[in-house]
């Protein structure tokens, strides 16, 4: 299951504790840390708190989307983009591609029917 290891992801991306995190949702560190270990399942309830306390869908937290992660931003990415990503960077071209994302998407975009 992919619940906990997410829980246990975005806690470590914003650099909180269990306890911490706990905290804000009003539940005990003992009980995040039986999430993180799935060794118990939140409730639906708990999800959507966990999901708007990081500010991300709740479809990342369910193992259904993905998350992109930079020094500057986090986003949330589905498994197709992911492997668009890793097949431009598997092309030749791929350092004029991110020295100019702009020119290649408009690029892209011109030459789809």
């Amino acid at each position: 299951m992919l619940i906990g290891s997410r829980i246990k992801e975005l806690r470590s991306l914003k650099g909180i504790s269990q306890q911490t995190l706990g905290d804000q949702l009003n539940l005990s560190k003992t009980t995040i840390s039986h999430y993180e270990n799935e060794t118990r399942i939140p409730s639906i309830e708990t999800l959507i708190d966990i999901a708007d306390y990081f500010q991300v869908d709740l479809n990342y937290i369910l193992g259904i989307d993905n998350l992109i992660t930079s020094s500057k931003r986090t986003i949330q990415a589905s498994d197709e983009e992911i492997e668009f990503i890793l097949e431009i960077r598997r092309l030749n071209v791929y350092n004029r591609v991110i020295a100019n994302p702009k020119k290649y998407a408009k690029l892209v975009e011109s030459r789809l029917p």
